[in-house]
């Protein structure tokens, strides 16, 4: 979708915004992920910065990237009121250009947190690309859709996933990441929720 469009669904209350992913903070609480291991994050597609507050108040260093004007000044608001303005820094930048952070050194940990499933399929060859550009080697990937077979799905669902919502299909997290990335999936979200969370190890 376009820029405006997002500002247009922040405006009416954005329903993706949650707070802090429970994966992403069942992952550092547990000890798998650590900013002495991946100090270096990259938010592709970082909101209104509650992942990114919530990482550099463990000890990460952060760089958010959006392309919406009014997500990118809650995070600056957000990231000012939590005091951690010397450990994040935003972007205004679409996480589609070959050419964003050119000149960035790969990071330790990048994150997706409903980016990519929302894109066509040449936004997600492109998106693909820029997170195979800018993982390091042995860094990790956490990577969040909606997931199933689009067939499968209910026309409609009042609270879940149904054939209204752009999914990624079972096997093209492979096709789009295999060839680089060793791809865990996480026990959580359930798989009945047509929703899942990936952890992608950069080979």
């Amino acid at each position: 979708m376009k820029p405006w469009v997002y500002t247009v669904l922040y405006k009416m209350g954005a329903p993706w915004e949650i707070g802090v992913r429970p994966e992403l903070s069942d992952l550092v609480k547990s000890g798998r992920i650590t900013p002495t291991e991946y100090p270096r994050v990259l938010d592709l597609g970082c909101g209104s910065g509650d992942n990114d507050v919530f990482l550099a108040q463990q000890g990460f260093g952060v760089v958010g990237v959006d392309f919406t004007p009014i997500a990118l000044t809650r995070a600056e608001k957000r990231i000012a009121d939590a005091g951690v303005g010397e450990r994040v820094r935003l972007i205004a930048g679409d996480v589609t250009d070959p050419g964003l952070l050119a000149d960035e050194q790969g990071f330790d940990l990048v994150l997706d947190f409903g980016t990519l499933d929302d894109m066509k399929p040449e936004g997600r060859a492109a998106m693909a690309a820029t997170i195979h550009r800018l993982t390091r080697p042995g860094g990790v990937v956490v990577f969040w859709c909606f997931y199933g077979d689009k067939e499968e799905l209910p026309r409609f669902k009042f609270n879940g996933v149904s054939k209204m919502h752009t999914v990624v299909e079972p096997g093209e997290e492979d096709r789009l990441f295999g060839d680089a990335f060793d791809i865990e999936r996480l026990p959580e979200p359930a798989p009945e929720t047509n929703l899942a969370c990936f952890l992608m190890t950069r080979r």
